[in-house]
């Protein structure tokens, strides 16, 4: 499962990015983070590895069309 859902350590590896700049970024321009998972009655911060992907790929510039 660890595949399936990625922490803030392990998404901060994948944008190259702190995962303090993730939580600021939260905070103050959600949309520079890929959509969480917000799992009912837990403050844990998760993403599902499907939507870091299509969110990736949504913003990628100058690709082939």
């Amino acid at each position: 499962m660890s595949s399936y859902l990625l922490d803030i350590h392990e998404l901060g590896e994948l944008l190259a990015r702190s995962p303090e700049t993730i939580k600021k970024d939260l905070k103050r321009n959600p949309r520079a983070v890929p959509p969480r998972l917000q799992i009912p009655g837990t403050r844990l911060l998760r993403w599902r590895r499907v939507d870091v992907e299509t969110w990736l790929a949504e913003h990628v510039v100058g690709g082939a069309q």
